[in-house]
């Protein structure tokens, strides 16, 4: 029998696709977008395409596998289930709570990625990580700001006349909002984009401004400096909706044109031009991307944006907004994990750009096991040297994957992972998607597989623990799904099942702080916010210099995305040398003048590459895509573990380095 069903992409992407999957006998047949979606609207992409790769690929892990003297052998769940509670107990006996690791990342999107978490907080607590490799100093910054972390609807910017795509390349990391940019521009919006690499996006819309890595912060003050002292900003949105708007003044006096330009290599006159488009526009939005809080001074870099947007009163209005993120849905749908915090004696955190470090120096107690899910950290973690070292040191570590990862090769105990494609789950995400995504079971996993809800489930009842607050992997998202339910007027006891012809959405959230009474404790957008200062930053946004390489390591690496992969997921299946690009100056400049291999070095290690000479990159950068396994040459072997200013966010692009040919 042939049926077609929805299924939720499960990646961390700005997206969140709904596929509609074709099933028959157990066996998926196809896969195509789900045109009723109100953003996706049929169209998915390479990345989602290859989940079916993924799905039926023999290397898949299907069976649980434990570290022996000869390697990684099968092994039954009835004797995982007896290891793992006899570790746990031995654990905690000796060391407490925190002496296990409970590492859950992203690498899944569902709600029932949290399960791992609710058993550790059921069990007594555990060592976690808290901030970001990914978005944490922005999240901070605009929290700070607003007092919440909200985005517009996607669709919004057919409401703008200007759209400035700030450090974001959609291109590659969101196709359906640049397929909104391309729109937004044939209907006469004007599109400009500023990065100082010419990036896809910025090579097929609009102007784009290419400025300094790590610059971001000068140029939105220095704009803001015309706006205010020609007298372009909005007095009454500022008097009414605004917080230390005076002290910003005095501040600004610093980041005249001239100045900002010496700083950022954006003229004078392009900084005017822009600063006064953006200020008379009937409703610009921007659109901020994650790499510009990749450095050390990333959460300003954002306060100064949000600084900007507020001082030219263009927030709360159809097409404008400071757009980084869209936290609307996801904390509606956590109500399990926060009751089961109830039940945590003993936790302790570390920040998790600092992994390796952590592990290395962590004592009283150690980290005597860990759990690893929907992750991949000895990939993702900066300075993955340190990383693995600190691993190594832990006795008991059991990671869940599709695949024998690069984290899973170094595990005591590798449990397969199941598919998005073998199980119900509801789905969002806060990065600007605000619609929730029901996911069916498409297709039974194999008799060996064991999904991480079912496994969980079996290992309170194999230990005894009765408080996880469900019984079944349905009752969980039932209880998941309750708080958004009511907050819509709708019956929290619905079935599920009725979900997956729906897409639910808050339609108070498609124009955020509309009613301009904002999250923060004065109700205003704090440009002076003591929460900051409270949290031992600078009250008022501000430009930190950014770091600066040295003789031996001169170049700026920035470490992207690529539009092929989810992080490290699609890596699997490469077995090629990564490619770094520099442009040709930068390339002579190190005696190198044409395509060969190259050593790449830093002061973390060093990386052998395949050289592209590309003059989209700004000189004295380096370029490398994320994601490649060891087994090429993963690139965060390369980068720093340094901290940004606010949300222990990845510094990762305050990494420097040298090239030498081979």
């Amino acid at each position: 029998m042939t049926r077609t069903v929805p299924v939720s992409c499960p990646m961390d992407c700005f997206d969140l696709c709904r596929f509609l999957v074709t099933v028959s006998d157990n066996r998926i047949m196809d896969i195509k977008g789900d045109p009723a979606h109100p953003l996706t609207r049929g169209i998915i992409c390479s990345k989602g395409r290859d989940l079916i790769q993924r799905h039926s690929h023999p290397e898949r892990l299907q069976h649980p596998m434990v570290r022996k003297k000869s390697g990684f052998v099968r092994t039954t769940y009835n004797e995982v289930l007896d290891l793992v509670a006899t570790t746990l107990t031995s654990v905690h006996e000796r060391w407490g709570p925190a002496g296990v690791l409970n590492y859950v990342s992203d690498g899944y999107g569902g709600a029932k990625s949290r399960v791992q978490s609710i058993f550790f907080n059921c069990l007594g607590g555990d060592t976690r990580f808290t901030g970001s490799l990914c978005w944490g100093a922005g999240m901070a910054a605009q929290t700070f700001d607003f007092g919440d972390v909200r985005g517009h609807l996607p669709e919004d910017i057919l409401n703008s006349d200007l759209v400035i795509v700030w450090g974001r390349n959609p291109k590659a990391t969101s196709l359906h909002f640049y397929t909104l940019l391309k729109q937004a521009e044939k209907n006469n919006t004007r599109i400009v984009v500023i990065d100082p690499i010419q990036s896809d996006t910025a090579k097929s819309l609009g102007t784009h401004v290419a400025l300094k890595p790590g610059t971001d912060a000068a140029l939105a003050l220095s704009m803001a400096h015309v706006t205010v002292t020609e007298n372009r900003y909005d007095r009454s949105f500022v008097q009414d909706h605004i917080l230390g708007f005076d002290r910003f003044c005095q501040y600004l006096d610093r980041f005249d044109p001239e100045t900002a330009s010496r700083i950022t290599g954006v003229s004078p006159d392009t900084i005017r031009k822009l600063a006064r488009e953006y200020a008379a526009a009937r409703a610009p939005g921007i659109w901020m991307g994650y790499g510009l809080q990749r450095y050390a001074s990333g959460g300003n870099t954002v306060r100064c944006i949000d600084a900007l947007a507020a001082v030219c009163g263009h927030v709360g209005k159809p097409g404008t907004g400071a757009n980084y993120a869209a936290r609307s849905l996801a904390p509606l749908l956590n109500r399990p994990e926060k009751n089961s915090k109830a039940h945590v004696t003993a936790s302790r955190t570390f920040p998790a750009p600092m992994l390796g470090h952590f592990l290395q120096t962590v004592d009283n107690p150690p980290i005597a096991a860990a759990f690893v899910a929907g992750g991949n950290p000895l990939n993702q973690s900066p300075d993955l040297n340190a990383a693995v070292r600190g691993f190594q040191r832990i006795a008991f570590k059991v990671v869940f994957d599709h695949f024998m990862t690069d984290t899973a090769r170094h595990a005591d105990l590798v449990l397969p992972a199941a598919t998005v494609f073998e199980q119900d789950d509801l789905f969002a995400t806060s990065m600007y998607s605000h619609v929730l995504n029901y996911s069916k079971k498409v297709v039974d996993p194999p008799d060996t597989l064991m999904p991480e809800t079912d496994f969980f489930l079996a290992l309170a009842k194999h230990m005894g623990i009765d408080t996880l607050g469900f019984a079944s992997s349905r009752e969980y998202l039932d209880q998941c799904a309750a708080p958004l339910l009511e907050s819509l007027g709708k019956d929290s006891d619905m079935d599920l099942d009725t979900l997956a012809g729906e897409y639910l959405r808050i339609p108070g959230h498609d124009i955020p702080w509309a009613d301009k009474r904002f999250a923060t404790p004065s109700q205003k957008i704090e440009i002076f916010s003591r929460a900051a200062e409270s949290a031992g930053q600078s009250p008022l946004p501000c430009f930190i210099n950014p770091s600066k390489g040295e003789d031996r390591f001169p170049l700026r690496l920035l470490t992207c995305k690529t539009k092929r992969s989810m992080h490290s997921q699609a890596f699997v299946f490469e077995d090629r040398k990564p490619a770094v690009s520099v442009n040709r100056k930068t390339a002579q400049n190190f005696g190198i003048f044409g395509l060969e291999r190259v050593c790449i070095a830093t002061r973390q290690g060093e990386v052998t590459a395949r050289l592209i000479l590309d003059e989209a990159v700004c000189d004295g950068t380096a370029f490398m895509h994320q994601g490649w396994w060891h087994k090429s040459g993963a690139v965060n072997f390369l980068t720093h573990a340094g901290l940004s200013d606010m949300g222990e966010q990845a510094a990762f692009y305050d990494t420097f380095c040298t090239l030498s040919s081979i």
